[in-house]
């Protein structure tokens, strides 16, 4: 007799995938605007990611847990806006 499918930990894999979307959003807006820190970007420059992000990335795209983390970064840094 076989096992019941069982995926323990599988919240461990989902974290991975989480950070390395993260690292792929974070490392390509640094890339685009020649920076060195996520905190370095102004506003206007996150309303024209996002506007890209809008248009760009499916709305089912791992992708947009990475532009997410990556926003509450810089909004942690930049408590002002």
């Amino acid at each position: 007799m076989t096992e019941k499918f069982d995926w323990p930990r599988m919240h461990k894999d989902e974290e991975h995938i989480e950070r390395e979307a993260q690292t792929c959003v974070e490392e390509a807006i640094l890339r685009h605007y020649e920076i060195d820190d996520i905190a370095k970007l102004t506003e206007a420059q996150w309303e024209e990611i996002h506007a890209w992000q809008e248009k760009n990335v499916s709305e089912y795209s791992p992708m947009n847990l990475g532009f997410s983390d990556t926003y509450n970064i810089w909004e942690m840094q930049n408590e002002d806006f």
